[in-house]
């Protein structure tokens, strides 16, 4: 059985939206998964500008609020609060 995989951003968007709520891990999962597919290093700056990003196009209150919390988690905890 071969089902059609998503391919732009909205597409992967919508398919993860219809699937199960995703815990924060897993959404910032595919945040990373998205930076890499489009050829970006993965740092902090381009997951918290693809964060922006989803935040700006998105008309789903609930998904959004999982966005922004996810956002507030990304700017929160950089490397520096692990320094000891």
């Amino acid at each position: 059985m071969h089902t059609d995989s998503p391919q732009t951003d909205k597409e992967t968007s919508d398919y993860y939206k219809a699937a199960a709520p995703m815990s924060e891990m897993e959404l910032l999962g595919n945040i990373v998964d998205e930076i890499i597919h489009s050829g970006h290093a993965v740092t902090n700056k381009s997951i918290i500008s693809k964060l922006v990003s989803k935040i700006e196009n998105e008309t789903n209150i609930a998904v959004l609020d999982r966005y922004r919390a996810l956002l507030e988690l990304v700017v929160h905890k950089t490397q520096d609060d692990f320094l000891v």
